[in-house]
């Protein structure tokens, strides 16, 4: 027996139908831990800016975060504070933009003295895998720790106050905006800081 063009698109629209609905039953049913998961990848990167996300299972680092990390301002900006006993640690700046690809995004650790980052972390980047993509890499972030920092001082590749920092290679579009994202992010803090 042979069947038309109708009954064809009739099980087409009704199976989309039952498609669509399925997938948009699960998301909603998993949108609690999508929603919890993103949390925690927002508060680990703000750990791993100051050095303290080393090793920690979810648990160990959700607890970490809670003890040591609050909302504050300063240079008219709220930003996540890293305290203990009290006493202010350094500060998680927020930044962002533009990369070869798409919008980069993350934190910088900065001391509580402002002179110095405590570290780098990518919370967002779609940067080419295997060349920019390499900025999510250990090896290039952790050169930012103890990175001198000053306002008017631009950071750049090379020497940097004694500290030797280097671009990736092959990525130069994506490594250059690293600094221009940086650089862009520290002139307004500090620009914040001095009103």
């Amino acid at each position: 027996m042979k069947r038309g063009y109708l009954y064809t698109v009739l099980f087409m629209v009704i199976l989309s139908a039952v498609f669509t609905f399925a997938l948009a039953a699960s998301y909603e049913g998993f949108k609690p831990a999508i929603n919890l998961n993103a949390a925690l990848q927002q508060e680990r990167a703000v750990l791993d800016a100051f050095g303290l996300d080393q090793g920690l299972s979810n648990e160990e680092a959700s607890q970490k975060y809670d003890e040591v990390i609050r909302e504050g301002e300063i240079a008219g900006l709220t930003v996540p504070v890293y305290e203990e006993d009290g006493q202010v640690m350094g500060y998680a700046l927020p930044i962002e933009g533009a990369g070869l690809w798409g919008t980069i995004r993350g934190y910088l650790g900065i001391n509580a003295r402002l002179d110095e980052a405590t570290g780098l972390v990518f919370t967002e980047q779609n940067e080419t895998p295997g060349l920019g993509g390499r900025i999510d890499e250990p090896q290039f972030k952790e050169q930012f720790r103890g990175l001198p920092i000053a306002q008017g001082d631009a950071i750049r590749y090379g020497q940097n106050q004694g500290v030797q920092l280097d671009a990736v290679t092959g990525a130069t579009q994506t490594s250059s905006a690293i600094l221009r994202i940086l650089n862009s992010a520290l002139d307004d803090f500090f620009a914040g800081e001095g009103n």
